[in-house]
């Protein structure tokens, strides 16, 4: 695959009335200006070798359910074997106990997006492949056939007690997600900021709010995927 950089050149000098996202920084230009944004705002850039494979870094959500289920189920192993012994290892249980106290703490500030473990968003021929979970599980699209866009939103209490009591939840805005389908399985990735995306290009289907995403990229690596969409057919830049 060509660079993105190229892509985005390509498009700009077919389309130069069309609005589109800056490869390197998700900044809105128009196709005739985008040469000069470059070179203004980005001097010096350098183009990367070609590269048939491209991949994104990003904190992940899909580890959170191993998080609470093999240290739930260490509990009810330390609980089964103290109801067939009848005796009552408190190592055991105790450590079990901890390691669920532990999975819990995670898992919390895994959906709170905290980078605390990074999954990988990567090309593969003419689908994506989400490398999650310590990079254990992979979760694979053989080719990306449709694409939903929604609005990302999270839930925050506020008004709590010094007890922590009493406070009220509400919606957070938590910018936008890209779900992308292929046959039965989907990849869904949120990025913090919207990059223009519904104003810049067409092929994509409206979707409802969403609160849940397996991997969050940064706005530049959200628009390499973008150009990546547009490079498969997938996403076509929206003319005026």
């Amino acid at each position: 695959m060509p660079e993105i950089t190229e892509t985005a050149g390509r498009l700009a000098a077919t389309q130069p009335e069309a609005t589109m996202p800056c490869p390197l920084c998700a900044a809105s230009v128009k196709g005739a200006n985008l040469d000069r944004h470059l070179g203004k705002v980005h001097p010096g850039h350098v183009t990367g070798p070609r590269s048939a494979e491209r991949s994104w870094r990003g904190p992940e959500r899909l580890i959170a359910r191993p998080l609470v289920i093999v240290p739930t189920l260490a509990v009810l192993g330390s609980l089964a074997l103290i109801s067939v012994t009848g005796e009552v290892n408190q190592a055991l249980v105790f450590g079990s106990g901890g390691a669920l106290s532990i999975g819990l703490i995670l898992t919390y500030f895994v959906l709170e997006d905290a980078p605390l473990f990074r999954g990988r968003l990567s090309v593969q021929g003419e689908g994506l492949v989400l490398s999650h979970t310590l990079g254990l599980r992979r979760r694979r699209l053989a080719r990306v056939d449709r694409v939903e866009t929604g609005s990302a939103y999270g839930i925050k209490s506020i008004g709590t007690g010094g007890d922590g009591t009493g406070g009220q939840a509400i919606e957070e805005q938590a910018g936008m997600y890209l779900k992308l389908h292929g046959g039965r399985r989907h990849i869904t990735v949120r990025c913090k900021q919207n990059a223009g995306f519904r104003k810049t290009w067409t092929g994509w289907e409206q979707a409802a709010r969403s609160r849940r995403w397996h991997i969050t990229l940064a706005p530049a690596d959200f628009v390499a995927l973008q150009y990546t969409l547009s490079e498969l057919g997938i996403l076509t830049l929206r003319t005026r």
